[in-house]
């Protein structure tokens, strides 16, 4: 039996960005009528492999070939000329235009004089959404669709090229169950008529139902592919995660914890969360686990006041709060480090010093001046402290190394003595050695009373320090963790639920 070309073929792909290797000598192949997915967890290089695919970068070493032939997809124009069409997470439609005019948009077909011929654009839009199974009106404007609607325009839009690949990255992330099943009996439709499509899920169930083989990335490298036959979840999730690197009782330090700091009560915000309830005590480290789009982003914010809620209490020291700023926040005791240091966390065009005291400045200064003595000795103190690799206080914050700027922003939450600390990301872009310092930092919080809340996509940090952790999945907690029941299988699973 002669054997089948492959639809798409990556061999040997490579792609590096300044320090960092992204992807690593992966190789993956689609087959027609076939459906392959590709999972891993955060920074496994799956949306690197992607970009690749679609023309959005170009690998530093490997081959595409299309059909059995190589090619160079320099740009997504081309990808869509070789047959091969991309769905993207975050949908890139125009919610002001129709729904025909969203799926031809820049392919409008034309009159003999040169105009849009708009009974034709409406007839075939019309026909694309027949294909599929779904009622929708080409002249309504994009707006006034559902989601799931406007995530069926997304895939019309793709077919409209008519590819032979078809890339779905995330498709169902905003959907609720029965707009998921929907969209896979559509991929099953797409199938059925010969496609090769590439599905990316972060939900598992999904990959299991709609998949004939599974490729699985780790740190940029393909652990494995299988035939998705007979393959469990949990036999997935442990191909994700893989083996822990570190002891994690050398990075933990176990800690007294008091009296209960802060109590969220059944707190929602429309289209953000709900039903979120959690204690937090002095002393204690609490993960809040999830995969990108589980919005503990949008849960942190509101703790911090810089979003209003619509339901439920927080109660700071036994006492209700209503948290209208930020402002009101940090009067509270509430501390907020962000997970994006440059625009939220520290003023790029500051020195080491000023940014140090920002939190401080009724502190350092008097009657509304600043007392350059004391801001000085408090920031010498911190760099001290934290081991921040500086020049001199008076050196800006940009010309820092992500660690040492990220060791300023805890410092500043230091400085103030806030009691209750929300740490987003706090390693974000740092090595090996700052992450450790960093660690050791948030654990001293701890041990000091304060009570911490730590938000990252490093599920192995959250090992390495908290006490408990709690998992959200599409806006609501799935899980909890004493630090005696922690197991990155146990906790992974928890984010599909």
């Amino acid at each position: 039996m002669e054997k089948q070309t492959p639809l798409l073929e990556l061999r040997n792909i490579s792609k590096t960005f300044p320090g960092v290797r992204a992807l690593a000598d992966v190789s993956f192949d689609l087959k027609a009528g076939e459906v392959h997915a590709l999972v891993g967890e955060n920074g496994a290089g799956k949306s690197t492999l992607l970009s690749c695919m679609n023309g959005l970068q170009q690998p530093n070493e490997g081959q595409i070939l299309i059909g059995g032939e190589q090619v160079t997809l320099a740009t997504p124009t081309i990808a869509i000329e070789h047959r091969l069409a991309m769905v993207h997470q975050e949908l890139v439609l125009c919610p002001n235009l129709s729904v025909a005019q969203n799926m031809f948009l820049g392919r409008e077909p034309r009159s003999s004089f040169g105009r849009i011929d708009r009974a034709t654009m409406n007839r075939k839009a019309a026909e694309l959404l027949e294909t599929i199974g779904v009622r929708i009106d080409p002249n309504r404007e994009l707006r006034t669709l559902s989601l799931n609607e406007q995530q069926i325009v997304e895939i019309c839009r793709a077919l409209a090229t008519d590819p032979k690949v078809i890339v779905l990255d995330e498709p169902t992330a905003s959907l609720n169950d029965d707009q998921v099943a929907h969209l896979l009996s559509v991929v099953k439709m797409l199938k059925s008529r010969g496609l090769g499509i590439v599905y990316v899920s972060h939900r598992l169930n999904e990959v299991l139902e709609i998949s004939d083989r599974i490729t699985v990335l780790r740190d940029g490298r393909v652990v494995t592919t299988l035939d998705a036959t007979g393959v469990t979840e949990p036999l997935l999730v442990s191909h994700m995660v893989g083996k822990a690197k570190a002891d994690l009782q050398s990075v933990y330090r176990p800690r007294a914890q008091g009296e209960v700091r802060l109590k969220v009560d059944r707190l929602a915000k429309t289209g953000k969360f709900r039903d979120i309830s959690f204690e937090l005590r002095k002393g204690e480290i609490l993960g809040v686990a999830g995969l990108l789009g589980c919005n503990r982003e949008a849960l942190a914010q509101a703790l911090f006041g810089a979003i209003a809620t619509d339901e439920g209490r927080i109660v700071i020291d036994n006492s209700v709060v209503r948290l209208r700023s930020p402002h009101d926040a940090i009067r509270l005791g509430v501390a907020y480090m962000p997970a994006d240091r440059k625009h939220e966390g520290l003023v790029f065009g500051m020195n080491v010093a000023d940014n140090a005291s920002m939190t401080t400045l009724r502190v350092v200064g008097k009657w509304g001046v600043l007392r350059h003595g004391r801001v000085r000795r408090l920031a010498a103190d911190l760099v001290k402290r934290l081991s921040i690799k500086v020049s001199t206080i008076t050196q800006k914050a940009s010309q820092l190394s992500g660690g040492n700027q990220q060791k300023i922003v805890i410092g500043k939450w230091i400085a103030r003595k806030s009691g209750i600390v929300i740490a987003e990301d706090p390693t974000r872009g740092v090595d090996v050695g700052a992450k450790a310092e960093i660690w050791d930092a948030l654990q001293t919080l701890a041990e000091e009373g304060r009570a911490l809340i730590l938000m990252t996509t490093e599920l192995q940090e959250m090992l390495h320090v908290c006490d408990r952790i709690i998992v959200m999945s599409r806006g609501r907690i799935t899980g909890e963790f004493q630090r005696s029941e922690f197991s990155a299988e146990a906790i992974t699973q928890r984010f599909f639920a």
